[in-house]
């Protein structure tokens, strides 16, 4: 076996969603870690969300991906703009900027991150903020997300900003 996959579990191992930690991101939007990840290990999220949402313009030290399994959510990475489908997959290398926003009434994608452990830490974190009622109060979010490695970088986008026609 690799050096990478030392790590890794020796046998195969089964997370049934109901055991899996469901941590509400906002009224409409929910995680669900598969794994939590750690050092040389991917953490590996499912999220459903509704049409409006998304966060903020950020960047963090870790690459991501992010599978769509269902509805469309346009994502703004860099100076490129996507429109993704169910099946479509985006790869997000690290430290550049990125931001999504839900565009269809509801998405179901899956994401994979190398952030050590750092990624789901935050989500756990940052949940009660974001549960508040009014605007989330966001100095202290992008204090507690520079704490996990992730910079934010301006606003999430809105329903009706135009596209620009790219990808």
């Amino acid at each position: 076996m690799g050096e990478r996959a030392a790590g890794l579990p020796k046998e195969a191992s089964v997370r049934r969603a109901a055991e899996a930690e469901h941590i509400p991101f906002g009224p409409t939007d929910v995680l669900r870690f598969v794994s939590d990840g750690g050092e040389g290990l991917p953490d590996f999220y499912e999220e459903r969300a509704a049409r409006g949402d998304g966060p903020p313009l950020h960047a963090h030290t870790w690459p991501s991906w992010e599978l769509v399994i269902s509805g469309r959510i346009r994502f703004v990475v860099g100076d490129d703009e996507h429109l993704l489908g169910a099946s479509d997959a985006i790869y997000i290398p690290a430290g550049t900027p990125h931001t999504y926003i839900v565009e269809s009434d509801a998405a179901h994608a899956v994401g994979i991150n190398l952030s050590e452990g750092r990624f789901p830490s935050l989500q756990r974190r940052a949940a009660p903020l974001m549960a508040m009622e009014g605007p989330p109060p966001m100095d202290e979010i992008a204090a507690l997300a520079a704490d996990h490695g992730l910079t934010v970088l301006g606003p999430p986008l809105a329903l009706g900003d135009a596209p620009s026609g790219r990808s």
